[in-house]
């Protein structure tokens, strides 16, 4: 401090062998950050649209529809402390959610009336068997702006800003030079929930769709991009269950579940990161040739997790 100048100190005893960041923090005794602990300073909005549809058991089936309009926001912290509605932003943020439960179990043939179904060992065999599901559908999630790249950003002097990358104005968020699984390069935007693009050929994102902020100012956008979200995952769970009856009191309930049941590819989400950085490849390996890292890349050192699975379930009643 001394050195250039300063000789006013914020406290007596203050070491002038600091730097002139470190005495214009709001505690220059402290050289670490200091985090409040359960300060009741946080804020969240939800607004939503949502319509549920209920049939309970009737002739062996009950059913339950649900959908989810909705926006969520919150305001837990922000950039600049002086100015804290910059930290308003787009929190756990889902627009649209569908979910379907059903379950059918097939009821007493025996009292059906019709006599081929009435039949003692035609009702056992088709009798007491159940099956019941668990789908949902709703949109990707929120791909965070990447990182401001800047040399000298303004957080070197005020030890807190500037922002993330911000948005070009006019430029796709996604790739318009992709791969399709026919190998044709494509030129217009890439629909990332489209099924129809090599994940091991193609950058997702549009790196030119992001600039540096200018060196010694504030990001104009602080926010995330409510469109700009990464690859749906869809949940569909099926289960099949059949009840032994083996004497009036016990019952043997057999079930078979199934998550993911129609198998559908979960790719990893887009790597952010750095969007100035030239995208990698795996030189050897299982991967060679693979995607090893950069903006828009699609990793596959993550696997397609959440393949089918299956559990057998027994349960004895008496």
């Amino acid at each position: 401090m001394a050195s250039r100048g300063v000789t006013l100190t914020p406290y007596a005893n203050y070491s002038t062998g600091q730097t002139v960041r470190q005495s214009l923090l709001p505690f220059p005794q402290y050289s670490s950050s200091i985090n409040p602990a359960q300060a009741p300073l946080g804020k969240t909005w939800y607004d939503a649209l949502q319509l549920n549809v209920t049939q309970r058991l009737s002739y062996g089936l009950a059913f339950n529809f649900n959908y989810t309009a909705g926006k969520a926001l919150d305001l837990m912290s922000s950039p600049d402390i002086f100015n804290r509605q910059l930290g308003k932003d787009l929190g756990n943020d889902t627009p649209q959610q569908v979910r379907m439960t059903a379950e059918y179990q097939v009821p007493r043939l025996r009292d059906s009336g019709i006599r081929w179904l009435s039949n003692p060992v035609v009702s056992y065999i088709l009798g007491d068997w159940g099956i019941g599901w668990y789908f949902q559908y709703q949109s990707a999630p929120l791909l965070a702006r990447p990182g401001n790249q800047g040399t000298q950003p303004v957080s070197q002097w005020l030890g807190r800003g500037p922002g993330p990358a911000q948005y070009v104005e006019g430029q796709p968020l996604y790739s318009t030079n992709w791969v399709d699984y026919d190998g044709n390069v494509r030129t217009d935007e890439l629909d990332v929930n489209c099924h129809c693009f090599d994940p091991t050929k193609t950058i997702v994102l549009n790196p030119a769709a992001w600039s540096n902020i200018p060196n010694g100012q504030w990001g104009a956008q602080q926010t995330a991009i409510r469109q700009f979200r990464g690859i749906r995952q869809p949940q569909e769970n099926i289960n099949v269950s059949r009840n032994f009856r083996i004497k009036e009191r016990v019952v043997l309930h057999i079930r078979a579940e199934f998550q993911n049941a129609f198998n559908r590819t979960r790719l990893p989400q887009p790597a952010i990161g750095n969007f100035t950085a030239t995208p990698t490849k795996f030189a050897t390996g299982s991967n060679a040739g693979l995607y090893s890292g950069g903006f828009g890349t699609v990793l596959p050192t993550s696997g397609t997790g959440g393949a089918r699975a299956g559990t057998l379930i027994a349960r004895l009643t008496f």
